[in-house]
């Protein structure tokens, strides 16, 4: 009975051991797709545009993406004032989609260029939609 029992402990043991090691492979996996699909598309730079504005000419918008998975971004209402204002923080990307931490919006990712969705997270649509568009400065 004794045996029995210590086989029946080495047996769940090493289950579960191969489980761990099953679900770190799929947790570098997941990782490695992740880098690679920003490699694919050379996501990491920086990106320009001029946004549309209700009240101004214009908003100039900079910004720029790191490897270690931060940002800076500026912008300026042209028209309006001089002031310049700037955000920075950590960024990641869930399937095609850009997101920047304290910024209520995001990015669809396209080749060179980010499209800013509207605040439900949708693409924006009409006569404006191509003007929400940052192109990759290279």
């Amino acid at each position: 009975m004794q045996k029995l029992s210590y086989i029946l402990i080495v047996v769940i043991g090493l289950i579960f051991a191969i489980s761990c090691i099953n679900n770190k492979t799929n947790v570098n996996q997941l990782l490695a797709s992740e880098d690679n699909a920003l490699k694919g598309i050379g996501l990491l730079g920086t990106y320009e545009g001029n946004l549309p504005c209700a009240d101004c000419t214009m908003i100039s918008t900079l910004l720029s993406l790191d490897k270690n998975k931060n940002y800076h971004l500026r912008y300026v209402y042209v028209g309006k004032s001089e002031e310049v204002f700037e955000r920075t923080g950590k960024w990641k990307v869930d399937k095609d989609i850009l997101s920047l931490e304290n910024v209520d919006y995001n990015y669809k990712i396209l080749d060179n260029q980010l499209n800013q969705l509207d605040l439900s997270g949708k693409e924006i649509k009409g006569d404006l939609a191509e003007k929400y568009t940052l192109m990759k400065i290279k």
